[in-house]
């Protein structure tokens, strides 16, 4: 993995300090994922509210048929509805011809009712994740391979109403206490569902979001879903930066996982997909020198990160930078910032914006909230950002007032999610055109694979992942699907 730390000025004077950002971008290669690429495990958690009747629940199970028909042999997956109560349609199992056509018999017998019973849904998804990670046999007598990324899709059209938790703080505890090794992204469909909750689930359940705008959108969704967890690069990203001499790291800018270590800080990245790029902007204080000189290293950046390859071989990497500039005398400093890091600073500071704005709107404090975003438009235009620009705008209107704040939770929520990481399978709907304009919306190329699979019917699978010796004990073949009885939260 390509990997670089830079600051956006190259020259600055000796004897000023500068308020400046730091840059470190990660570019994960091109590979020939299909061949390459290890099982996975697939547990799709299907909301069957009686709001779901009609097309949207038809477009649910045909996304989720699709879903099963492109997984290979070697390859997990079970699925699980939730109402008022939680039922597991089938746990996960390993996949074959016969398994595909089991599942997607049972999933085309799903039908609504009830009421939605978020949590009980997802706390079943991650018990059956988590079960097969940590080597329990369930109804099947199967586990996972050691290094198997393991995803839950939590596919929900409303609103909590019923079962353990229905607040959005309970919720995101209850995923706290029970995400274990397993990761959870997210799809709500339609503006009635709580896309805010939806995102912040996905951030801390380390996977995706995807607003889902209409019936057909939902097939994108689960086969962009498919192809970034099949072409998964690296996992278990981390990053530790330091500052060197007297100079200082004074913040996180980018919505990342970060903590503080010692006079630097430590930031964690759940993953990055093939061909794709990442990247973290802190904001660091150059402090001035005696005399002017070459290139000074400024900040330093360890990094490590996990790659899993065929049979589930795990290696974790390792790299160093250093990022510095040369000190001049004045007039001879860098007048702008380069141009192409300062845009990407520029979407991280609106992110960083939006979220301090996000919060100030819930308090009702709407004109605070509105300025806090609105005032990086002109920032950013001055800067040369156009369509950043344009993007501020439009965020600090979703603030302006009650109404408009509850409008745009869609919209909110998926240019945070898209602006945050490129190639993103939230990058449907309402801020498509927005994240367009500042060239994030492109998925990568197993995303754009996947989804014309889906689209066109074509049955071929992906290559099958080499299969593993299966531990002492455990089945291969497991027998057919059977769902489990009903379960209560």
């Amino acid at each position: 993995m390509k990997t670089t730390a830079r600051l956006p000025f190259e020259k600055i004077r000796f004897d000023h300090p500068l308020r400046t950002h730091l840059v470190v971008t990660l570019e994960a290669p091109h590979v020939e994922w299909e061949s390459r690429r290890p099982p996975v495990c697939v547990i799709p958690v299907i909301d069957v509210s009686g709001s779901m009747a009609g097309p949207k629940l038809d477009r649910a199970r045909k996304s989720v048929q699709k879903l099963v028909d492109h997984l290979a042999p070697g390859d997990f997956c079970g699925v699980v509805t939730f109402t008022d109560h939680v039922e597991v349609v089938s746990p996960p199992v390993q996949m074959s011809q016969g398994r595909k056509d089991a599942l997607k018999a049972a999933v085309e017998r799903l039908t609504d009712q009830g009421s939605t019973n978020l949590a009980g849904g997802m706390l079943e998804g991650l018990r059956l994740a988590n079960g097969m990670l940590e080597g329990l046999r369930l109804a099947n007598g199967t586990q996972l391979p050691d290094g198997m990324l393991v995803r839950v899709i939590l596919f929900t059209d409303g609103q909590a109403n019923v079962g353990i938790a229905t607040q959005g703080t309970e919720l995101l505890t209850l995923l706290e206490k029970n995400l274990g090794r397993a990761t959870l992204s997210t799809f709500g469909y339609g503006t009635d569902a709580d896309q805010e909750l939806l995102r912040d689930l996905s951030t801390r359940g380390k996977g995706n979001y995807a607003f889902v705008a209409g019936p057909d959108d939902a097939m994108t969704a689960f086969a962009r879903e498919l192809g970034g967890l099949l072409s998964t690069y690296a996992q278990d990203i981390q990053l530790v930066i330091r500052p060197l001499g007297c100079n200082l790291v004074t913040g996180v800018v980018s919505d990342v996982d970060s903590e503080p270590t010692g006079p630097g800080v430590t930031i964690r990245i759940p993953d990055i997909l093939a061909d794709e790029t990442r990247h973290v902007v802190v904001s660091v204080e150059l402090a001035a020198v005696a005399s002017p000189s070459g290139e000074v290293p400024a900040l330093e950046v360890e990094g490590s990160y996990t790659v899993v390859g065929q049979e589930s071989q795990v290696v974790r990497e390792t790299f160093a930078l250093q990022a510095g500039a040369q000190r001049v005398v004045a007039g001879a400093e860098q007048p702008r910032p380069d141009h192409a890091l300062d845009v990407v600073i520029a979407q991280a500071e609106l992110v960083r914006a939006q979220i301090e704005a996000e919060e100030l709107a819930r308090r009702g404090q709407h004109d605070q909230a509105h300025q806090r975003v609105f005032v990086l438009f002109q920032q950013f235009s001055d800067r040369g950002h156009p369509a950043v620009a344009s993007a501020a705008r439009e965020v600090a209107r979703s603030m302006q007032d009650p109404d408009a704040f509850q409008g745009s939770t869609a919209y909110r929520s998926s240019m945070r999610k898209g602006m945050s990481r490129r190639n993103l399978v939230a990058n449907e709907g309402a801020a498509d055109a927005t994240l367009k304009s500042m060239g994030l919306a492109q998925p990568t190329e197993a995303q754009e694979s996947m989804d014309r699979r889906f689209k066109s019917g074509e049955p071929k699978t992906p290559a099958p992942p080499k299969p593993r010796t299966p531990p002492t004990g455990t089945s291969r073949s497991p027998g057919p699907v059977k769902p489990t009885r009903a379960r209560r939260w």
